[in-house]
């Protein structure tokens, strides 16, 4: 017995649930996909096999200044807002540099973060007025 997938596939595209199943499986692997190729902060690894990642051994220093003035960013925020942020996460920092405006506005809110990893050069990010440029 052989198989035919051309035909099989052609049998599958024949039908409306066919080409229902097969968009379902396109969507299923193409978003994943896009992911990758199209994400700004490196850091984020929803759709990787973790185990396997040297970013997911990421380590960073996260810092934060008022008009050049350190604050302690545990008396800020939740220890998990800041646990998320050092792990690299973009997203979670640029969040709490914006709650940071909120609070203190007209004031200059600098935030930094200062990641070291296992496969590369050590990177550090953000350093400038997140206010008036909230991505790091």
């Amino acid at each position: 017995m052989t198989l035919d997938p051309i035909g099989h596939l052609k049998a599958l595209v024949a039908t409306w649930r066919g080409r229902f199943i097969l968009a379902f499986l396109v969507v299923q692997m193409a978003l994943p996909l896009a992911y990758y190729t199209v994400r700004r902060d490196k850091h984020d690894e929803r759709y990787a096999w973790r185990m396997f990642s040297p970013t997911r051994m990421t380590s960073c220093t996260l810092s934060a200044t008022v008009d050049k003035q350190p604050i302690a960013l545990g008396a800020e925020f939740h220890e998990a807002w800041i646990g998320i942020a050092e792990r690299g996460r973009f997203v979670v920092a640029e969040a709490m540099a914006a709650k940071l405006c909120d609070k203190n506005k007209g004031k200059a809110v600098e935030m930094t973060l200062d990641c070291r990893y296992i496969d590369r050069a050590p990177q550090r990010f953000g350093g400038h007025d997140m206010c008036k440029n909230p991505e790091l």
